[in-house]
């Protein structure tokens, strides 16, 4: 088998086998149209404007990305013309999220020492034999000030001071850190690495009277190369379990034998797969696979990469 680890799946793994196999292994998703003002498309929209404005070419002009922003309303509303209530309830708050931030940029003066140097880019290198590692970094960046190269992460938050406990292990920003120096280890340009991460934070407020700021900040993290060594270490580990697993399923063997579930208290906002897992319908003897046929259908875990394409290495 070829596994193409996203740090998505390798979260997924950790965090639940059960939703692993019916995600990932099974390629499930519940069967429903698209949904709007919701946390994840909130997210999706302020990071589309944010990854249109951070392009070199169109970098510092904000009327092109309120423009994206725009048009992107408006086909949805062409497409869905029955959710436009909740349509444009997104569309005012991500509005409002994006003229602050801009407001915020100019104010602060938060980007005057940075220099884009690329956008939005996808990279996949090698893990372990028989895996690969991939990653999307958002925008990378070079500060004038001292010439240090890094990325910038744009994150929609409910808090700007929770995500900070937990950046210095967070896995994502690892996983990019990673895949980029074994990239660069690769072209002999490991002296261009990302030295650090500034995590670009949004609250999801429209600012009103009264809301409390601050509304947005960044985090700045790095990663020395032991950080990165241990990361992979604990990556490839992820990949042979994940890989064992799959050779197990892919033999027959039950899924309750190889992929146990996790039930905690996020379950119910965080899983699709609640109706089949909670209920306990998929430990007591009932017909769950039926339940898989009329509420779920086929997807590609990795559909936001191929749609994108994908500079592939090894």
């Amino acid at each position: 088998m070829s596994l193409r680890l996203t740090n998505s799946e390798a979260s997924g793994w950790r965090r639940c086998r059960r939703k692993w196999y019916l995600g990932t292994y099974r390629r499930l998703a519940p069967d429903k149209g698209p949904e709007f003002h919701r946390p994840l498309s909130i997210g999706s929209r302020f990071h589309e404007v944010l990854a249109s404005y951070y392009q070199p070419g169109v970098y510092g002009e904000p009327e092109y990305a309120m423009q994206i922003l725009e048009a992107t309303t408006q086909t949805d509303l062409i497409l869905h013309p029955t959710l436009e209530d909740e349509i444009l309830k997104e569309d005012a708050l991500v509005t409002a999220m994006v003229e602050g931030y801009f407001e915020w940029l100019a104010e602060e003066g938060a980007d005057m020492d940075l220099n884009v140097i690329a956008s939005e880019s996808e990279m996949e290198q090698p893990l372990i034999d028989g895996a690969t590692i991939l990653s999307k970094l958002d925008v990378r960046v070079e500060r004038l000030s001292d010439k240090k190269r890094g990325n910038l992460e744009h994150k929609s938050v409910g808090s700007l001071t929770e995500p900070v406990r937990k950046l210095q292990v967070d896995t994502q920003l690892l996983t990019e850190h990673l895949v980029e120096f074994l990239h660069l280890v690769d072209e002999g340009k490991v002296e261009n690495r990302a030295e650090f991460v500034l995590y670009n934070m949004a609250r999801k407020v429209k600012r009103t009277a009264t809301a409390k700021p601050p509304f947005y900040a960044r985090h700045e993290v790095r990663h020395n190369v032991d950080e990165l060594r241990s990361h992979w270490r604990h990556y490839a580990q992820q990949a042979r379990e994940i890989m064992r697993a799959t050779e197990l399923l892919d033999s027959g063997i039950e899924h309750h034998d190889v992929c146990y579930p996790n039930p905690t208290g996020d379950c119910h906002w965080e899983c699709p797969f609640t109706g089949l897992c909670l209920t306990g319908m998929m430990d007591d003897g009932s017909d769950w696979e039926a339940a898989v046929a009329a509420d779920y259908k086929q997807v590609d875990p990795l559909e936001r990469y191929v749609s994108q394409g994908v500079d592939s290495k090894g």
